[in-house]
């Protein structure tokens, strides 16, 4: 009887760790920085196009990253598909809305479209996430520009 009674409880430890270890492993999120080298790369080096297809494929794996859809809008940006960038960074924004690029791109393409209300509240939301980045100012006084200009 305690051999069976030890069977059973190993086999639902075996079960509840096969459903708990993969639940929790996708609960973390990947080194975006390594997952995205490839594509950044190609970004840099003006290879827009081979770019905005990683991209793609990853946000299709990904479809809950910021990273991955600001990636795929600065790629639309590079080739000056305007709509679909922004479209990738408000998306950006929307499904991770701690992830600061998404709105600092999102405010850039808001204040080329003259939307100036939207331009500062995503620069707003920009510098409330990353408080301590290296063109903070230039930000504030974007966010200073906007508002100026929406009165």
């Amino acid at each position: 009887m305690n051999k069976l009674f030890n069977s059973a409880l190993l086999m639902s430890a075996l079960v509840l760790s096969a459903v708990a270890i993969p639940a929790a492993l996708a609960k973390s999120d990947p080194n975006w920085d390594v997952v995205l080298k490839d594509a950044n790369h190609l970004l840099a080096m003006g290879e827009s196009e081979k770019a905005a297809a990683i991209f793609d494929s990853k946000m299709k794996k990904f479809p809950n990253s910021g990273a991955c859809h600001t990636g795929l809008g600065r790629s639309f940006k590079r080739l000056g598909k305007l709509d679909q960038a922004k479209t990738e960074f408000l998306r950006s924004t929307e499904v991770e809305p701690d992830y600061a690029d998404g709105f600092y791109e999102l405010g850039v393409l808001q204040e080329s479209d003259k939307e100036w209300q939207e331009a500062a509240n995503s620069f707003k939301r920009y510098v409330e996430l990353r408080p301590d980045s290296a063109q903070r100012k230039t930000v504030e006084d974007r966010i200073l520009y906007c508002k100026g200009q929406s009165q």
